[in-house]
């Protein structure tokens, strides 16, 4: 019988839905039975697949200082295993004591005979993962695999690595707080390290690697392949040699002073470019002074007379002063509202003084007038003046844990409702009480006015580099293009020039090599429990916040400077004794090494200053910089010192200098650098005044030189 045609089709239709409707439910069925059942089964399937996904890392970028030396870097280290069951039993019988020869020459905490019984003890194990090494450093890790038995490559010599990357100082603790920290697995980051992580930190790449014997691992060519993209390099605007001198006379000042922390730090004024910035604080435990505390950024302090220069910047802006305006601060204790202000010193014949004496002799009394005079009846205007100088907001470095600074205003209330403005605030905040800014707010400042009212913003990094091309650079930014009047500002910078020449720095600077502007200042220091009553115990005084801030050379500001001294317990506690002096061993020795000698770019060569022989240090490169720009004939053999001689006939000549370690060397017309720098490896301490090269000396040359030997240099311009 004939089916029919489109009976036969429908009938192969509904077989072909039926059998795909069967596959469907199988399908869901075996997903079911895959949740519920197998689930862990393909888990350890999975586990022991044949490929994986790895991930490259990225190597992070230096850090370098504004002359290009490293001071933090990505170092490569490795933990070191030993598989036993990946070495042939012979081969590792007969080699054994070799190895242990090798291990002992390479890390010497064990010797041969120990290393032996260290191996034994994973040999009977049978271990295949036995540690025989913690932070191998690579340079290990090459000699190692030399080494017989581990030479014979990874899947018979049992050697098994696994690399980690540490981030090193080469500089040690040097800048070691601004520099920061970078923890990627726990994603913490400070200081600079925090601050240009998203440059720092390169890009992971990725690649496909494939399971071979051995349970070893081989990349696998993919398109899906990404290469690791290292980190871009930072260049700071730091200087070692000068953060090296600043962290130096910081430590010396805190020590001396035996004080609980301070800071200390050096800016470029044309640029406001950090060059130098150290943090101290003791660690009473071990009682060393460590970089554990952000002082120039996070120490939001009563900053006390160095502040009586921000409210004479708003006065000299917004008022008719002159320097020589008579004040009347009377002879004794002047009454604002309830509260009685002094000098620590009396100074002004018959209690009249001029402006500029009141900045001069640090004058409580005549900022406090001034101001109050001026501004009394509307203290909104003194006020709006300080947050026009930046004092009232951050600065916004970008360093994690920068202080938010505290200018209150008239108008400011509290939570409650109730006013923060007294009646003695207006006084009080002109001499640096009731105010809270940070040393670098301060240091901002005093920068401003040494760079003839422009203010910079402070800055720590210069360009970001990816290899040898700029990435981006960080110029120059202004943050207050005229903080003042071209008239008030040289009316300060004479305030601040009178304070060391007459002032309340005089004693301190007195022979100072550089001439220094600058303002002295002392506040007590207010404890949150007991106030400004605190004494510490065992003292039997209370304690103070000193800070010296200034600039220098005077004449043409080259670096401003801030040294804050917290909490001195010594013998001394005023500002003009605890941080001046470190302020001015910075000076000097900036100045000897940056500003008064060859190093400083901006001074041409000259001839020498007569005809005698001078001595220099021996290369090409130092002879013409210390002035002897044309032909010479160089006689001298050998040595790191020569002598240089003007024959009758005009020629320069060059001869060893014969120099005798217990004589003293003829230092006349010597760079002040040279000088030092020779008499220090004979073991001999310099002082010197002046500035430019050796014009006289205390000991004659050729008399013997004693134990503990101090020569007075004498300096000339040349």
């Amino acid at each position: 019988m004939k089916l029919d045609p489109r009976s036969d089709t429908l009938w192969r239709t509904y077989l072909c839905y039926f059998l795909i409707l069967l596959v469907g439910v199988a399908i869901i069925v075996k997903i079911i039975i895959v949740q519920a059942k197998d689930s862990k089964e393909l888990q350890d399937m999975a586990e022991k697949r044949e490929y994986r996904v790895e991930t490259l890392e990225a190597s992070r970028g230096i850090i370098f200082s504004s002359d290009d030396q490293v001071m933090a870097i990505s170092v490569p280290y490795y933990d070191v295993f030993f598989d036993y069951q990946a070495v042939d039993s012979t081969v590792l019988a007969n080699n054994i004591d070799s190895l242990c020869i090798q291990m002992a020459q390479l890390f010497p905490k064990r010797n041969a005979a120990q290393w032996k019984e260290f191996f034994a003890i994973g040999m009977a194990k049978k271990s295949r993962y036995y540690k025989i090494g913690l932070n191998v450093t690579q340079a290990q890790l090459r000699q190692m695999q030399q080494f017989v038995i581990f030479n014979r490559g990874i899947y018979q010599g049992g050697l098994i690595t696994q690399k980690k990357i540490k981030r090193e100082h080469p500089y040690k603790d040097l800048a070691g707080l601004m520099l920061g920290m970078a923890n990627e697995e726990k994603g913490y980051y400070f200081g600079l390290e925090g601050a240009y992580n998203d440059y720092l930190k390169g890009q992971n790449g990725r690649r496909l690697v494939r399971r071979i014997h051995h349970g070893g691992w081989i990349p696998v060519n993919s398109d899906d392949d990404v290469d690791a993209q290292n980190g871009d390099d930072v260049i700071t605007t730091f200087d070692i040699k000068l953060q090296d001198i600043v962290e130096n006379a910081l430590r010396n000042t805190l020590t001396e002073n035996k004080a609980e922390q301070g800071c200390a730090i050096l800016m470029d004024v044309e640029t406001g470019y950090v060059k130098a910035l150290a943090n101290l604080r003791l660690n009473h435990e071990t009682n060393v002074y460590e970089e554990s505390y952000n002082v120039a950024l996070a120490e939001r302090y009563e900053p006390g007379s160095v502040f009586k220069i921000a409210s004479m910047v708003v006065l000299l802006s917004q008022k008719d002063v002159n320097l020589d305006d008579k004040v009347n601060i009377g002879t004794g204790p002047i009454k604002f509202s309830n509260r009685t202000m002094k000098d620590d010193h009396s100074f002004a014949q018959g209690g009249i003084c001029t402006v500029q004496e009141v900045i001069e002799q640090s004058s409580n009394k005549g900022t406090a007038v001034l101001i109050n005079k001026n501004y009394a009846t509307h203290p909104e205007k003194y006020v709006e003046g300080l947050y026009a100088l930046g004092l009232n907001k951050k600065i916004g470095t970008g360093i994690n844990g920068e202080a938010q600074p505290v200018i209150k205003h008239p108008d400011d209330k509290t939570k409650d409702g109730r006013k923060l403005w007294s009646k003695v605030s207006l006084p009080w905040m002109s001499i640096g009480y009731e105010v809270n800014v940070t040393p670098m707010h301060l240091i901002t400042l005093y920068n401003a006015i040494a760079n003839g009212g422009r203010m910079m913003k402070p800055q720590f990094v210069t360009e970001i580099r990816r290899g040898s091309q700029t990435v981006k650079e960080f110029e120059p930014i202004v943050l207050n293009e005229c903080i003042a009047g071209p008239e008030a500002i040289q009316k300060l910078r004479t305030m601040l020039e009178g304070v060391v020449i007459r002032g309340t720095a005089k004693r301190q600077f007195q022979g100072c090599v550089v001439n220094v502007a600058g303002k002295t200042g002392t506040a007590q220091y207010y404890d949150r429990v007991q106030g400004y009553a605190y004494h510490e115990p065992g003292i039997g005084r209370k304690l103070y916040n000193t800070t010296f801030v200034g600039y220098f050379p005077a004449e043409k500001p080259r670096y401003s400077c801030i040294v804050m001294v917290s909490r001195a317990r010594g013998r001394f506690w005023a500002a003009g004794s605890v941080s001046a002096p470190g302020f001015r061993e910075i000076a000097e020795k900036v100045y000897a090494m940056r500003i008064g000698t060859h190093e400083d770019d901006t001074l041409a060569p000259v001839s020498p200053v007569s005809n005698e022989p001078i001595i220099v240090r021996h290369s090409k490169e130092a002879i013409y910089l210390n002035g002897i720009d044309k032909p010479f004939n160089d006689y001298a053999i050998n040595g790191d010192w020569v002598t240089v001689q003007q024959t009758e006939n005009g020629e320069t000549d060059l001869r060893t200098a014969q120099l005798q370690p217990n004589l003293v060397p003829n230092l006349v017309g010597m760079d002040i650098t040279d000088a030092v720098y020779l008499l220090e490896n004979m073991g001999v301490k310099t002082e010197f005044t002046g500035q430019g090269t050796v014009k006289e000396q205390s000991l004659h040359a050729g008399d013997t030189l004693k134990a503990n030997s101090i020569i007075c240099l004498k300096l000339e311009k040349k």
